[in-house]
């Protein structure tokens, strides 16, 4: 009877010895696998970046173009386009905080210091001399066509 049970653990330990194997085996061809599939992907995505670094750079370059075209538009267009809608608005509050209350919302009105002396428009670069201008004319457009 002792026999049958040296036998029956002859033939487990044999079992797990060749469990033991095949498993080694397969994870081993596993990892050769896995090693060709990353090899292969690298190649792959070495190809795609190769193949796209030229639209990629050529994009970056249309971006640059397109972002020095817009702070143009900007500096050439919008710019004066914003000083020119908003100087009803300067033109109307500045000379009063000046204390050029004739030239309140005249279009003329300049009212920029250079160095040390201040010009208030083209015709009377110190100020009107009266509390009235002859030369005044309202910022605001008219509306009369």
């Amino acid at each position: 009877m002792d026999e049958w049970l040296r036998q029956l653990q002859a033939d487990l330990h044999e079992a797990a010895k060749d469990s033991s194997d095949w498993f080694a085996e397969v994870s081993k061809q596993g990892n050769e696998m896995l090693d060709a599939v990353v090899e292969a992907s690298v190649v792959t995505l070495q190809g795609v970046d190769e193949a796209i670094a030229p639209a990629m750079e050529q994009l970056g370059e249309q971006m640059d173009t397109a972002v020095d075209e817009s702070v143009e538009f900007i500096e050439q267009q919008l710019t004066p386009w914003i000083e020119q809608t908003s100087a009803p608005i300067t033109n109307t509050v500045t000379p009063w905080l000046q204390n050029h209350s004739a030239c309140i919302g005249c279009k003329y009105y300049h009212g920029m210091a250079y160095g040390e002396e201040m010009l208030i428009c083209g015709m009377h670069p110190y100020g009107p001399e009266d509390r009235n201008c002859d030369d005044w004319e309202s910022v605001w457009p008219s509306q009369e066509k």
